[in-house]
């Protein structure tokens, strides 16, 4: 045996390891809880940003209650004094005019700061109740990301055995290949997935470029290695 057979029967047992690992991650459950995964890492996202909008709301109603707790305070004073204005015989018309727009003033900011408040507490309302329903939501997907994981951890361990087996003919099969031959091909795959492709028809088989006969003889004769001009991959017949 040639070291071209050798290094195609060596190819083959990584394409069937690679097939078998490959099929394990793509089974429908699989992709399916990628999917999950990805859905509950942005719901947890969201959770987080919205709790912390929540937090913030709260440290603002906080300050806003007790600005008009504040402000409220100062408006009794403000009318406590326009009383006193009001019934004293001396005072004037201005002073009455003055001490009754200040009372105007405090009672606008009373307002102004109470509809901010209320405004605060309504967002606060409509952004608890999408907080719950995020979380609803993130906890239906995270049991059935639960009964999924469990399902492709039973799709894995079934799939063990015959992969286990497929590399240790892999590992077999590579102790037997030239170094040197070796080191091409796993540098070729390094951008190619087929990195040793069969000559068919005077074509390769990997990119389906035609060959000239002078390279289909070189191949044939199995001297040397010979690589398709179009990908670099290496060329090979039985």
């Amino acid at each position: 045996m040639n070291k071209l057979n050798t290094l195609w029967l060596y190819h083959e047992a990584v394409t069937e390891l690679d097939k078998l690992e490959s099929d394990v991650r793509t089974t429908p459950s699989r992709v399916k809880l990628t999917k999950l995964h990805a859905f509950l890492s942005e719901q947890q996202t969201q959770l987080n940003a919205l709790q912390k909008q929540l937090e913030a709301k709260e440290a603002t109603i906080q300050r806003l209650s007790a600005k008009v707790a504040e402000l409220e305070k100062a408006c009794e004073l403000e009318e406590s004094e326009f009383k006193v204005i009001e019934s004293d015989e001396e005072s004037t018309a201005a002073e009455l005019t003055e001490s009754r727009s200040a009372i105007e003033s405090v009672l606008k900011e009373v307002a102004e700061t109470k509809r901010e408040l209320f405004d605060a507490i309504a967002w606060i309302e409509k952004a608890t109740a999408d907080y719950r329903e995020l979380g609803s939501k993130a906890s239906r997907a995270k049991k059935e990301y639960d009964a999924l994981k469990i399902n492709c951890e039973n799709e894995q361990a079934s799939a063990k055995p015959a992969i286990e087996e497929a590399k240790k003919k892999a590992e077999s099969l590579k102790a037997d290949v030239d170094k040197a031959l070796l080191d091409k091909y796993t540098f070729i795959k390094t951008r190619h997935a087929l990195p040793i492709a069969k000559v068919a028809n005077n074509q390769c088989s990997g990119c389906n470029m035609s060959l000239p006969t002078s390279v289909v003889k070189r191949v044939a004769s199995g001297e040397g290695i010979v690589e398709c001009e179009n990908r670099g991959r290496i060329l090979y017949t039985d």
